[in-house]
């Protein structure tokens, strides 16, 4: 396989994102290609078009996934927010964890936390509903 190039998987997300804005052609064989893992030839002969159509269309599509995001900046923003509460919740857990090791463990903090972690939660579940 080394001749073979490496599907960039980064387009996967980013199709996630601004799939809607491509055209109808486009998002098919980006997500045949990147989501469904087609090969080049293997979409070519379910659209009815040569390999060299959908390599030129799997190129045009990326490159306006690229603007886009360039433009736009969702998903860098989506990762990052994504990593702030993956953070939170492991500092919320730490916290909880001292206070749980106290001789007395504070009612407050054992509250505010669960709290916290049901917030966490609820964004988290928001998210996914969203379909990101």
């Amino acid at each position: 396989m080394a001749g073979k190039p490496q599907k960039n998987l980064a387009y996967s997300v980013l199709l996630d994102f601004y799939g809607p804005v491509l055209t109808e052609k486009q998002r098919v064989i980006l997500t045949e290609y990147y989501d469904e893992d087609l090969s080049l030839a293997e979409i070519a002969e379910n659209l009815g078009i040569t390999r060299q159509g959908v390599r030129d269309a799997v190129k045009h599509g990326e490159a306006a996934l690229d603007e886009l995001e360039a433009k736009l900046g969702n998903a860098r923003r989506h990762a990052r927010m994504q990593a702030d509460l993956d953070r939170m919740q492991t500092l919320i857990t730490e916290i909880r964890c001292c206070n749980s090791g106290s001789f007395t463990p504070e009612p407050r903090i054992t509250n505010d936390t669960a709290e916290l972690l049901t917030i966490l939660q609820r964004l988290d579940t928001q998210e996914d509903a969203n379909g990101l």
